[in-house]
């Protein structure tokens, strides 16, 4: 017959469909045998239908969609054509980025972990007296505000073994899980010093304190509140 078209799609189970521009759209017959084979579908153009654009559309269960535009050529005494001339190309999906096998950890929460990165800064001696200390304040400062709000220095005295009036190299979890006084610097105010985290004992309350960015009875009452709150903890 006339104006017959012939698409052979794979899978040949496809769907087959044919919109015109001039708004009819054709669902092809098929699978069928056509020209000497078993996959045809045979879309059929009604009598008198001029050459004019159109888009062919293939589609299958479990396949991207063909869609393509081209023109249409019926023919009164033959097969139809249709030749395509507009090419969209689809974008191809960017593969997933597949994750780190060695991703670069976070902060440290634990506080061996934290006295580790501390150290780690490099900006500490601890073959020195004032290098103790300081590690000391800032291990507690970061312990206190990144672990537990419990942390805090051990109280000296005059003519003891001091930083700034506390513990050269020893911090106090007055409550909470692992309470107990902490030493963490092994051979302390030496070449071979190096981080520790050592239990050396139950937290001593009336030792504990925490610094405070003021001085006076603002911070003394601070400093009863953190051991009121630490004794209804235990």
């Amino acid at each position: 017959m006339p104006n017959e078209l012939y698409v052979y799609p794979n899978p040949s189970q496809s769907l087959v469909r044919l919109v015109l521009d001039s708004g009819v759209s054709i669902t092809g017959q098929g699978p069928m045998t056509a020209n000497g084979r078993n996959d045809a579908h045979k879309v059929q153009l009604p009598a008198g239908t001029p050459s004019q654009g159109a888009v062919l559309q293939i589609t299958c269960s479990g396949y991207h969609e063909f869609s393509n535009r081209g023109l249409i050529i019926p023919s009164e005494t033959g097969e139809a054509t249709f030749r395509i001339d507009d090419v969209d190309l689809i974008v191809v999906d960017s593969p997933p980025v597949p994750p780190d096998p060695n991703p670069a950890p976070g902060p440290a929460t634990d506080p061996q972990g934290i006295i580790a990165e501390v150290y780690q800064t490099g900006q500490f001696n601890l073959a020195t007296h004032d290098g103790c200390g300081l590690f000391t304040e800032e291990c507690c400062k970061q312990l206190h505000n990144r672990n537990n709000q419990m942390w805090g220095h051990i109280k000296k005295n005059p003519g003891q073994n001091q930083y700034n009036g506390h513990a050269v190299d020893a911090l106090m979890l007055l409550a909470g899980e692992g309470n107990g006084i902490w030493d963490i610097i092994h051979d302390s105010v030496s070449p071979n010093a190096t981080p520790q985290y050592i239990y050396k004992g139950e937290p001593e309350p009336d030792l504990w304190y925490y610094p405070m960015p003021e001085a006076g009875d603002y911070a003394l009452a601070l400093t009863r509140n953190w051991k009121k709150r630490a004794e209804e903890f235990r």
